[in-house]
């Protein structure tokens, strides 16, 4: 049997009171996002309203991140998410898989010229591993990468890489051929 669960019960008094904010934030532009339900745009007037939750950077400590625990990032995603997947999806994407990329893989100099661009959301970050011949299994990845001077070449093709079309970052998932074809 099923029981109901207040997740208020799991979180801070920091999670509980983030949580409330972006469902007031949420349920504050859901009228105006309708405009949007069928529009391949996004509804980037909303971003100074994103920034000043303070929630995103997620699970990042340093560079103004707000350090949430996963119980906190899960709450405040289902506050956006049940008023509109494209927001969710559009945090969760630059957070999930931009930011927390940099943030555990990246440099120390990668991490402190990206990072407080993309928690302030002055920089917007993307993610780039789906193909279209294998989606999003890395194992098949065919994209591949050729250290060149003041970076790589890049030959391959990608698929729904969320926030691509506006991305400052796009962090791509490509074969080193340098490096014996590495991911």
């Amino acid at each position: 049997m099923w029981a109901l669960v207040n997740c208020d019960e799991f979180l801070s008094e920091k999670g509980v009171n983030l949580r409330k904010k972006t469902r007031d934030f949420m349920s504050s532009i859901e009228a105006k996002l309708v405009d949007y339900q069928n529009k391949t745009e996004f509804p980037f007037e909303i971003i100074d309203g994103l920034r000043n939750l303070g929630v995103n950077g997620f699970h990042i400590k340093e560079f103004g991140g707000p350090g949430l625990n996963t119980m906190e990032v899960g709450a405040i995603i289902y506050e956006l998410a049940k008023v509109d997947a494209s927001i969710y999806t559009f945090l969760t994407v630059h957070n999930s898989i931009g930011m927390a990329v940099v943030d555990y893989l990246g440099s120390e100099e990668q991490r402190a010229r990206i990072l407080p661009d993309g928690i302030a959301l002055k920089k917007i970050l993307s993610f780039g591993l789906t193909e279209p011949d294998f989606g999003s299994d890395a194992t098949g990845l065919r994209t591949n990468a050729k250290k060149v001077e003041g970076g790589y070449l890049i030959n391959g093709e990608k698929r729904w890489i969320g926030n691509a079309t506006f991305a400052d970052y796009i962090i791509v998932w490509a074969r080193n051929l340098d490096d014996g074809e590495k991911i």
